[in-house]
């Protein structure tokens, strides 16, 4: 009973191995030799250690007072502070591209042009229907505007036919009849109460007041002809006036010319559409990039050439919104060439695209510049020899907080949403609930929670 199991079958392995080495010298020399070199090597050979197990540990950090800074790093490059992505309004196939890259243009060169020969025909016969139409325009117009001068004079003339005199002469004749009238009348009577007189003398008074009233109906015949001419006048004056505003009717509706604006307006849309499949420089600049070969197929608005004035640099960055929302415009940042590392320069951030920048644009118009600009401080191109598109590492610290609690971020746990640390006592271990502050990638400020000098025990 006191055998333990080990050293039971340590002893049945021995005898087992020593039967089989008995029974077959040719098994022992394919074990160990011959039966001298066996007995030599049994003589020799040691038992083996077995090695003991090594217990690893966990890491230790000790809580430490210092500055705790949070960073965001993020790359950029070196771009004009004018620059613009130019591109054609309307897809279709390139005819001709007119220059290359790093070509220096002028505003309004003709960079380049899709194949619209049949626009062009089209704005060719527009043209020469537009001069057919201001010909015949200006004929009308020459014709109206007679026309008009025409109703004018004749206005003019029957104002100037008027003449009060003929009437006036007939009513005074008229008032003359009558009273010529009613003298001859009066002689007449007072010849009737004469009873001396002879007859063949109140005869002739009688004749004189017949006289007299045919003289009156004489001259009441030539007021009234007098009245009718003036009112036969007055409605042909009446009638070249309405002539004379048909006339200046007429001359209005061919001022207005709807056939020659329409033809403007259809010469106007394919003018457009012309301007629509040509690219044109907006400003002065250098080409930065293109795109576009001859013959190749484009779709309409994708960006093909970069136009930019290199009279003036600054610094583009295209951030996610994750990493704009933790910026500001004004921020002070550094910056590092890629190409020329160790030394850093001081620069600002100008221009945050909307809605993390200050300016909104227009209602229902979108920010078409999505980059975030920075402007560096006292760099001198020349000496620095930097060009459009070298690359920049930029570093902003977006937080900080100097003499305080730190640790490694890989000595802080986390579970349910609670920040704890494991510390190491004399007694053994113990957790500790922490309030965390400032973090960053290489370091979390300790809020409450810990003391400077305990040693913490990472997961």
């Amino acid at each position: 009973m006191g055998m333990t199991r080990k050293n039971l079958w340590l002893r049945i392995t021995f005898f087992l191995l020593a039967s089989i080495l008995a029974i077959s010298p040719m098994a022992c020399s394919l074990i160990g030799g011959n039966e001298e070199t066996t007995s030599s090597s049994n003589e020799d050979a040691t038992p083996t250690p077995i090695p003991t197990s090594i217990v690893p540990t966990n890491p230790t950090y000790t809580v430490q007072r210092g500055d705790v800074i949070r960073r965001l790093q993020f790359s950029a490059r070196v771009a004009p502070v004018l620059e613009e992505e130019l591109f054609f309004k309307m897809g279709g196939y390139v005819d001709t591209v007119y220059i290359r890259r790093g070509d220096e243009v002028k505003d309004g060169d003709l960079l380049a042009e899709l194949e619209v020969t049949d626009l062009k025909n089209q704005i060719t016969q527009q043209q020469a229907e537009l001069t057919a139409v201001q010909m015949d325009y200006d004929r009308r117009m020459a014709e109206a505007k007679a026309d008009v001068r025409t109703q004018e004079l004749q206005l003019a003339k029957l104002r100037a036919s008027v003449s009060e005199a003929q009437l006036i002469n007939a009513r005074i004749n008229l008032e003359r009849a009558r009273q010529s009238l009613d003298d001859a009348q009066v002689e007449y009577n007072e010849s009737l109460d004469r009873n001396w007189e002879l007859p063949e003398v109140r005869k002739g008074y009688a004749r004189a007041v017949q006289n007299a009233q045919w003289s009156v109906e004489m001259a009441e015949a030539n007021y009234e002809d007098a009245l009718r001419a003036q009112q036969r006048t007055g409605y042909d004056i009446e009638l070249a006036q309405q002539s004379l505003d048909l006339a200046s009717m007429r001359l209005q509706e061919v001022e207005i010319g709807l056939d020659i604006t329409r033809t403007v307006l259809s010469l106007q849309r394919l003018n457009d559409q012309l301007s629509d499949a040509r690219i044109v420089a907006p400003f002065d600049g250098v080409i930065l990039q293109i795109t576009i070969i001859d013959g190749k197929q484009v779709a309409g608005y994708d960006p093909q050439i970069t136009l930019a004035d290199p009279s003036e640099l600054e610094v583009s960055a295209d951030l996610m919104d994750t990493e704009m929302s933790e910026l500001t415009e004004g921020m002070m940042i550094m910056a590092e060439f890629v190409n020329r590392p160790g030394r850093e320069f001081e620069g600002q951030i100008r221009r945050l695209p909307y809605p993390y920048g200050s300016t909104k644009p227009a209602d229902g118009v979108d920010d078409e510049d999505q980059s975030t600009r920075i402007t560096l401080f006292d760099v001198d191109q020349e000496e620095i020899g930097f060009d459009v598109g070298d690359r920049l590492r930029i570093t902003v610290e977006l937080e900080w907080a100097e003499g305080t609690l730190w640790l490694p971020p890989q000595a802080v746990r986390t579970f349910e949403g609670r920040n704890f640390v494991v510390i190491q006592e004399e007694g053994g271990q113990r957790r500790m609930d922490v309030r965390l502050g400032i973090r960053s990638d290489e370091a979390l400020e300790i809020l409450e929670g810990l003391e400077e000098g305990q040693v913490v025990i990472a997961p």
